[in-house]
């Protein structure tokens, strides 16, 4: 989903019509006023998509790169915030070592495992999580209300979007397994 619908329904969880309206193309009354709390609920979005990534719901990636002693993590399509293992072409796990510019590892084709850490977006970019809008907007909005001082709402909002993680988080990561019958 586009970050600027999320925004907008961040909005909406607020009660902020006008900034709803705003971030739709519908304009405004006051449009510097709005341009700014547009820039401020963007912030709030990136740092509620970094905390979701980087806390509860993680950004697996899985890369082949081809190494010559060292695979430089901008050789990588998204920053990691934790390398997880690097396997060799036939699926071995291979023994590796982080260092400041990369991973260490020995030469030839690699695939490396980590979690990602998420871009900064703009209002026009797709979120990293395609079915996460709910948790995304409820989080946005709790730490819009915080940023404006809007405590108590931001306090209700808070609870929302921690049980709104927590049923992505299960839904999306928790496989259970088939029951035997003895």
């Amino acid at each position: 989903m586009q970050v600027k619908k999320i925004m907008a329904c961040a909005a909406s969880l607020l009660g902020r019509r006008d900034l709803c309206g705003w971030l739709e193309g519908e304009g405004g009354v006051d449009e510097d006023g709005l341009r700014r709390d547009a820039e401020q609920m963007l912030r709030c979005y990136n740092l509620t998509e970094n905390e979701a990534a980087l806390d509860y719901i993680p950004l697996r990636k899985r890369e082949k790169v081809c190494s010559d002693g060292l695979i430089l993590f901008a050789a990588l399509s998204h920053t990691p915030a934790e390398i997880i293992a690097v396997y060799g072409e036939s699926g071995e796990k291979l023994p590796f070592r982080v260092t400041e510019e990369g991973i260490a590892v020995r030469r030839g084709s690699a695939e490396v495992y980590y979690r990602a850490r998420p871009a900064v977006k703009e209002a026009e970019d797709d979120s990293d999580y395609p079915n996460g809008e709910r948790f995304l907007a409820l989080g946005t909005a709790c730490e819009f209300a915080l940023m404006e001082g809007m405590l108590d709402r931001a306090a209700e909002l808070d609870a929302r979007y921690k049980d709104a993680l927590a049923a992505a988080a299960k839904s999306k990561c928790v496989q259970t397994k088939a029951r035997r019958w003895i």
